[in-house]
């Protein structure tokens, strides 16, 4: 598989509707809305080893979504609304499926296993996993339905593993889930727009960081 940067910049806005005209086919009604005060931003695993070019993992369309997973925190901390941020972490266990997968551990003690210093951690709750899905073996569940949380929005890396997969359990376990397509990125479009298609048909909502946002300021969308 050739890794390959599919979004960038200046092609955004053009991708977004590429992208909003495909999934318009799959599903058009939705039975719900986002609620500011229910919501939550979950940042999946906006490490070092995904984002920087010398990283065997690194995937080409990091970059381009950073600038988006910015606003929406701000948003969410002018509101003072859920932010966290995961922390994706496996070891060398023979006997984990993980390794066993990937045969390249993401250690805590590799430099590259921390969140990227491009993102404003210090305010938010980090929460360190070691699969695809945010909710396995966490406290994630129990911290969101702490908080009064019914919604969820995912962003963050990859697309098609950790994003899907974590979006599919957190519908699964009653919340209602929107998927930002323009701030989560996987290796090539192909794999992204798989998992679009996928969340659109049975599980969420995939917008555009903008309507998301402009969500915030008018609870209609």
């Amino acid at each position: 598989m050739k890794k390959e940067a599919y979004l960038h910049p200046h092609n955004m806005d053009r991708k977004n509707l590429e992208w909003q005209n495909e999934l318009v086919r799959i599903k058009t009604h939705f039975p719900f809305s986002i609620n500011s005060s229910k919501v939550a931003l979950l940042v999946l695993d906006m490490q070092d080893i995904f984002l920087n070019e010398d990283s065997h993992a690194y995937i080409p369309s990091s970059p381009s979504i950073i600038p988006n997973i910015k606003e929406l925190v701000s948003t969410f901390s002018v509101q003072k609304s859920v932010v966290i941020f995961t922390r994706h972490l496996t070891s060398k266990d023979e006997q984990d499926v993980m390794f066993r997968w990937w045969r390249n551990p993401i250690l805590e003690s590799d430099p590259m296993s921390k969140i990227t210093n491009m993102l404003d951690t210090s305010k938010v709750k980090i929460l360190q996993k070691n699969q695809y899905s945010a909710f396995f073996s966490t406290d994630l569940k129990t911290f969101l339905q702490k908080k009064g949380i019914k919604q969820v929005i995912i962003t963050g890396v990859m697309t098609h593993l950790c994003c899907e997969t974590t979006a599919r359990d957190a519908f699964m376990n009653g919340f209602e889930v929107f998927f930002a397509m323009d701030a989560t990125a996987a290796y090539t479009e192909e794999l992204h727009l798989g998992t679009l298609r996928s969340i659109t048909h049975g599980f969420g909502r995939c917008l555009p960081t903008t309507e998301i946002i402009k969500s915030f300021h008018t609870e209609v969308l």
